[in-house]
């Protein structure tokens, strides 16, 4: 194997029927604009519990990866960066509020998506497919009997019917 230094970043995508939790951007070049709850993944940390991490710093709440729904990769100056949005579960009776991060949190319908100031066309885009589509990789979490984190991604046994 080859090590490559890698800008990594994630999101999560939260739904509720056609509509998806966003966070407006409360500092930095982003500023006012709309997104998924979204950060970079730490030194010695998985992208999928880097995900939660920053749901909880944004949002002010606890979630479960469900799955990946959505992988952006480009390069940035030479160096690969990849970007990942996982489907994630609220734990019941959560309610998004802000974080110091950003201004507002809500869930946003689908119908109202092309009226806000987006991050990014990826971003949106990511948010309008998670709306329309059921589909997604489902993650099993290995950890507890491998002994360290260790997380699978995986297109469901259902995916295009039973064999």
């Amino acid at each position: 194997m080859h090590t490559v230094e890698c800008d990594l970043g994630v999101a999560a995508i939260v739904r509720r029927s056609r509509s998806i939790l966003l966070v407006q951007e409360a500092h930095g070049r982003y500023k006012n604009c709309w997104g998924l709850p979204k950060g970079y993944v730490n030194k010695s940390e998985l992208p999928s519990h880097a995900v939660l991490r920053e749901l909880s710093e944004e949002c002010e709440v606890d979630g479960r990866v469900v799955g990946v729904q959505s992988v952006r990769e480009r390069l940035l100056e030479g160096v690969p960066a990849i970007f990942i949005a996982y489907l994630v579960e609220l734990k019941e009776n959560e309610n998004p509020t802000p974080g110091e991060e950003v201004v507002e949190t809500r869930f946003v319908n689908a119908d109202e998506f092309d009226s806000l100031n987006w991050i990014s066309d990826a971003m949106h885009s990511m948010a309008l497919s998670a709306v329309n589509s059921n589909q997604a990789l489902r993650t099993i979490d290995y950890e507890n009997t491998r002994g360290h984190p260790y997380m699978l991604h995986t297109l469901p046994k259902t995916w295009g019917g039973e064999a």
